[in-house]
Order: structure tokens, then sequence, then C-alpha cells
């Protein structure tokens, strides 16, 4: 009996130290990066992808950014990173979010969004 309780605490022990993680993307199109660019000749190249990342932290559910606060973040860093210049636009938007929680009381929320850079030639 009292190894049975030894071995139950010591795995309610690891439970309560570990923390989880959990991630997901937006699969639909609710990003606020709105682009309509037709590609449907050869008349383009691919520049390089650029990314961006913001984060904010919880304790007991009070502090940081929601998430669609971390999301427009992220495309706003996404945007100043790829440094548009001419004829170029950000295609194939994407964000996704990683939450990282140690017990429910301190939560990390990341949101990212990443995107690729095309210039128009003629």
């Amino acid at each position: 009996m009292k190894k049975l309780f030894v071995l139950a605490s010591i795995c309610l022990a690891v439970l309560l130290v570990s923390s989880c993680g959990a991630s997901s993307s937006l699969t639909v199109n609710e990003n606020q990066l709105q682009t309509n660019v037709v590609l449907s000749q050869n008349n383009f190249t691919v520049v390089k992808t650029v990314t961006g990342e913001a984060s904010s932290s919880y304790v007991f559910g009070i502090g940081g950014r929601k998430q669609a606060q971390a999301k427009a973040s992220a495309m706003n860093q996404m945007i100043q990173n790829a440094e548009l210049t001419g004829s170029q636009a950000i295609v194939n938007t994407t964000v996704s979010f990683h939450e990282e929680t140690v017990l429910g009381v301190w939560v990390k929320l990341t949101a990212y969004a990443v995107g690729t850079v095309i210039e128009f030639h003629d």
C-alpha cells in the first residue's frame, strides 16, 4: 500500500510540473492582409519568404494580447520584414498559433505569420 501511495505521489508530481503545448493554424481566409493577385501568367518571380511573430503571456487569464491582437501583430511584423518595393506583393499568407500552458495558471500564446513575396515583371 505504501508503494502504491509513493508511486501515485510521483505520478501526480510529474503531472503538476509538466507543461503542455498545442498548435493550430488558420485554414480559412481570415487574414487581415487581403491581396487580390491573378497568377495565371508567368509574369512574376518568387523573391523570398517572410515571417512575423508575436507572443503574449497570461497568468490566471489576465494580461497579454488576445488571439486576434497577436495575429494582427504577427501580420504587421511580417509586412515590415518584407520591405516591399516597386511591384512586389505578399501572397500565400498563413497564420498559426502555438499555446503553452503550465497547470492552466500560466499561458503563453505565440502567433506566427508566414507569406511569400513575389515581384511582377513585364
